[in-house]
């Protein structure tokens, strides 16, 4: 089972590039981002888990509920946020869409306990490994398995047994499509229950400006190409008979 998911996130712009982009363009950056990820899933009839980070809840409800309309889970991604105003965020994402919002993600600096994220009744944690670089970490290398901690469900990133890379946005965005289907076929074939892949939405978008402050190889792949990219790799998971589902129905 492919649980394919998407941080519905605005790109990092550094400090001394703030004053360039406006936060109208951050949100239409986020929204054409999410909206290209929604189109190439519905042609390939493929539902999968959106994690909206807590800012962009309450400024963005009608994409929520289009994410929400379009059969996809909608869960909550916590950069940097204190404990009030992700629960205030997964409140208003229910109030908006009408649904039940049971997962989280978080950043790892700013990752709040298992306890904590149980209190504001979440049903799982989906572990993120973020990195812009090829960073090896030998803990990576073993195979992580479901676990519960304080009654909270603790889904861990995924690794591939085939290259020791992590299934994050950086890695599927810079390896060539042939050799990422080998690290799927290799890990799938190696009976893993399961891979958690992860996307960011702004690579969905051209950014080549240097306003955004991306280095030249994070600028590898954006916008169309993501999309087109995408789009194959969907097709390579149909072909294979590997399954794609939301986190949430494969959990529980």
């Amino acid at each position: 089972m492919v649980l394919l998911s998407f941080n519905i996130i605005a790109p990092e712009i550094p400090l001394k590039d703030k004053h360039l982009v406006s936060e109208e363009e951050l949100l239409k950056i986020t929204f054409n981002g999410t909206k290209k990820i929604i189109d190439v899933l519905e042609k390939h009839f493929v539902f999968c888990t959106f994690f909206v980070e807590v800012s962009l809840v309450e400024k963005m409800p009608e994409l929520l509920k289009l994410i929400i309309k379009k059969g996809h889970e909608l869960g909550i991604l916590n950069q940097h946020s204190t404990e009030e105003e992700i629960l205030k965020a997964k409140l208003k994402a229910e109030e908006f869409t009408g649904k039940f919002v049971s997962g989280i993600r978080q950043f790892p600096q700013f990752k709040h306990k298992s306890d904590v994220v149980k209190r504001m009744k979440f049903s799982y944690h989906s572990s993120m490994y973020f990195s812009n670089i090829f960073w090896l970490d030998n803990k990576g290398f073993e195979k992580k398995t479901v676990y519960e901690e304080n009654e909270l469900v603790i889904v861990p990133d995924s690794w591939s047994p085939y290259s020791k890379l992590p299934y994050n946005d950086f890695t599927f965005q810079m390896i060539p499509l042939f050799f990422y289907k080998n690290m799927i076929n290799n890990s799938m074939k190696g009976n893993d229950e399961y891979i958690v892949i992860y996307l960011n939405s702004w690579q969905f978008v051209e950014l080549n400006h240097s306003k955004f402050g991306l280095p030249l190889y994070r600028k590898y792949n954006l916008g169309r190409q993501m999309e087109e990219k995408l789009g194959r790799f969907l097709l390579f998971l149909e072909e294979s008979e590997w399954a794609v589902n939301r986190m949430k129905d494969f959990f529980f």
